[in-house]
This record gives C-alpha cells, sequence and structure tokens, in this order.
C-alpha cells in the first residue's frame, strides 16, 4: 500500500483514488482534470476542508505516478 506522509498527515493511495474518483488504470491526464473540477468546486463553496483532502489525494497520487513512470517519459 502506497501511502504520503506530510508531517503527520497520511493518505493512502485507495483513498486518494477514492476521493478523486479515479482508477488504478486512470491516466495522470484524468486525475489532473478530475482534481482540478473538485478542487474548484470546493473553493466555490468554501469548504476549506474537502478542497484540503482533495489536495492531499493529488500529492499522494503524484508520488505514485512519478514512482511508476521512473523511466518514461509520459508523466
Amino acid at each position: 500500500m502506497q501511502n504520503i506522509r506530510r508531517g503527520s498527515k497520511i493518505m493512502a493511495e485507495p483513498e486518494a483514488r477514492q476521493i478523486l474518483g479515479v482508477t488504478e488504470h486512470s491516466s495522470w491526464e484524468e486525475v489532473l482534470k478530475k482534481y482540478d473540477n473538485l478542487f474548484e468546486q470546493n473553493a466555490k463553496n468554501g469548504s476549506f476542508y474537502l478542497q484540503s483532502k482533495v489536495h492531499r489525494a493529488k500529492e499522494c497520487l503524484e508520488a505514485v505516478y512519478q514512482k511508476n513512470a521512473q523511466g518514461t517519459p509520459d508523466i
């Protein structure tokens, strides 16, 4: 299980995928589209908590995609 640690905040990869609504087979571009959409929706409605969860999910998946893409120019 892939985890990202930021201070005392830990998010597991499955939780990050669930928050953004993406699967293991989703492209990085799809992850970014979902992130942008959810981040903007929560910025407009003023939910800093949800916006933070969306941001942490993106950070977690970014690390996963970078690790998986080492040696490939796709990301």
